[in-house]
Parts: structure tokens; C-alpha cells; sequence
């Protein structure tokens, strides 16, 4: 499993009206998913629960464990589309909310 960067990461990002996408390589086994999955809570500081496994897709919410307004959100990763993004959850969420918690996460580690 290939190390997963917080940079890289961070370049990858991609706000949209509903969600932040992150251009990466898709995980390509269930195994390399939760590889993935653990290395990105780690790095972000947040907590995974309620995993979802579909056909064709992973869905877990994950719970920001740093900052001083604790925010959800869901972390997609469907191979039909070849995409993994993150969606608020709640409707006082906001896509921008996601993205600027993760470039926090990320100048902490550099």
C-alpha cells in the first residue's frame, strides 16, 4: 500500500456546491480501502464509524476530533464513477467547512 501524503491529499482537493472532491487513485481491493481509510483519519484527525459497503461503493462517516466546531461529514468512494469524495452532513454544513479542516490538518503535519 502506497503511503498516503497529507500534500498530496491537500493538492487533490476540489470544492464543488455540495462536496469536496479528492482527485486521487481509487483504492483498488476492500483490504487497500481500509489501509486507505485509516491512514486518512490518521492523518485528519478524525473518527470513522458506520461503515457502508455496496456493489460498487464505500461510504463512512467520519467525525473531526480537532477545531473548535466539531463537524460530520461522509467519505464516498464509488469505482463506478472513479471517485472519492467528502459530503457534509447536516444542513449547517458547508463543503468549504471540509476542505479548509483538512488544509488545517495538513499545515499542522508540515
Amino acid at each position: 500500500m502506497q503511503q498516503l501524503l497529507a500534500s498530496s491529499v491537500i493538492a487533490a482537493l476540489h470544492n464543488t456546491e455540495s462536496s469536496v472532491q479528492i482527485a486521487l487513485q481509487l483504492p483498488t481491493t476492500p483490504l487497500k480501502t481500509e489501509q486507505w481509510l485509516t491512514q486518512f483519519v490518521s492523518l485528519f484527525h478524525f473518527q470513522a464509524s458506520q461503515a457502508d459497503w455496496g456493489a460498487d461503493r464505500f461510504q463512512v462517516v467520519l467525525t473531526s476530533l480537532k477545531g473548535q466546531q466539531p463537524f460530520q461529514c461522509l467519505l464516498c468512494i464509488e469505482w463506478l464513477c472513479e471517485a472519492i469524495w467528502l459530503e457534509p452532513v447536516g444542513s449547517e454544513q458547508h463543503p468549504k467547512i471540509i476542505s479548509n479542516y483538512l488544509k488545517e490538518q495538513g499545515d499542522d503535519l508540515l
